[in-house]
């Protein structure tokens, strides 16, 4: 890592819960310890001697969680860590200017020499001088900082590769599922234009320079990762124009879409695959046709998107079609389990809906 990404990873790691929590149990550990080697009413006598044991467990600990993995991440390059060798010395140099610094702030707190002593654990008479009190912190605590510091870094890094991997393969995923995509919604409308073209000539001229008009639209609205749900309204609005063509009066469309949610961003192709299903496997096998109803609405803090239809009752069974096959691995990808899919009857009518329970997806 150089600098700048350095700086970037310490701000990251500052932001997350978990370090803290570890931080702060350690800080409350060594708090009692500090209190168990000299008692309260010792320390009260020594203000000094109170203010480490209660400012000391808290630095220390900050220190050996937040600031000794640096080191070892620091290798002037696009390189997530250093070579090891060299990220030892960094390491070994960074810590022991460390507890220099670390030491010099409790003896400067302490001041009192036989505390000091006591705290140390040195021997009946022995005095303790900052000389030795340095000597032995650079002993215990610079071996510590190097090893614990390297744990937490690798541990990190190891975190960091897992999740850059399973970003690329979701990533290989939406291209995957998106290229499917298109495709299929041309070609089950030329399966459509094809029936359209034996009855009415030229309805089918129209139909095929607007079905031309639909897949440009289609390629432009799937190349995108997110789009606003009013994007995909006026994409539908031209499919069903398209369909229209075709099927006459049997096809009756009405909506009901709060025009508040236009704005929301939501992966591609949530209404279309919908409603090119109740088309497809609903309307158009009738042959009175059927209503279509589409509707977009709040629900608490997300949104239910609905279509159902009349027509031929359901007989397909969920999951099968190619587009909403499409439709659950998308959503699955984009909101985990906080986004479902469901297809099923009430009385007559087919219904299908989406459910997000919140408006943010996580990637």
């Amino acid at each position: 890592m150089r600098l700048g990404p350095l700086q970037q990873h310490f701000r990251s790691r500052l932001r997350k819960r978990t370090p803290w929590v570890v931080v702060l149990v350690f800080t409350a550990v060594f708090t009692v310890l500090q209190f168990v080697v000299i008692p309260v009413s010792v320390q009260m006598k020594h203000p000094g001697a109170l203010v480490n044991s209660l400012v000391m467990p808290f630095l220390i600990s900050f220190t050996y969680g937040f600031l000794t993995p640096l080191p070892w991440r620091w290798s002037g390059d696009e390189r997530s860590r250093a070579p090891f060798w060299r990220g030892l010395t960094q390491a070994l140099t960074f810590n022991a200017l460390l507890v220099l610094a670390l030491t010099a702030m409790s003896w400067f707190m302490v001041r009192h020499a036989n505390l000091k002593a006591e705290a140390l654990g040195l021997a009946q008479g022995v005095k303790a001088t900052f000389g030795n009190v340095l000597l032995l912190q650079m002993m215990v605590g610079l071996p510590l900082m190097t090893i614990i510091g390297a744990i937490i870094s690798f541990s990190v890094i190891t975190e960091e590769e897992k999740a850059a991997a399973e970003a690329k393969l979701e990533e290989a995923q939406w291209v995957l599922l998106r290229g499917q995509l298109s495709p299929h919604v041309l070609f089950n409308s030329l399966n459509g234009l094809a029936e359209l073209v034996r009855l009415d000539p030229v309805a089918a001229e129209q139909a095929i320079l607007d079905l031309s008009e639909l897949y440009r639209a289609l390629l432009r609205h799937g190349d995108r990762p997110r789009a606003p749900l009013g994007d995909e309204r006026a994409l539908v609005q031209r499919f069903l124009a398209v369909e229209g063509l075709r099927m006459g009066h049997r096809l009756r469309v009405s909506w009901d879409w709060d025009p508040g949610l236009d704005g929301v961003a939501a992966p591609p192709f949530l209404l279309q695959p919908l409603v090119e299903n109740a088309l497809k496997h609903g309307l158009a096998p009738a042959p009175e046709g059927g209503e279509l109803a589409i509707s977009l609405q709040r629900e608490g803090s997300g949104l239910r998107l609905r279509v159902t239809n009349t027509g031929r009752t359901l007989g397909l069974i969920p999951g099968q079609g190619i587009g909403l096959q499409n439709l659950e691995a998308r959503l699955k990808l984009a909101y985990g389990t906080g986004a479902s899919f469901h297809l099923g009857s009430e009385g007559s009518v087919t219904v299908a809906e989406v459910i997000l329970e919140q408006l943010e997806s996580r990637r």
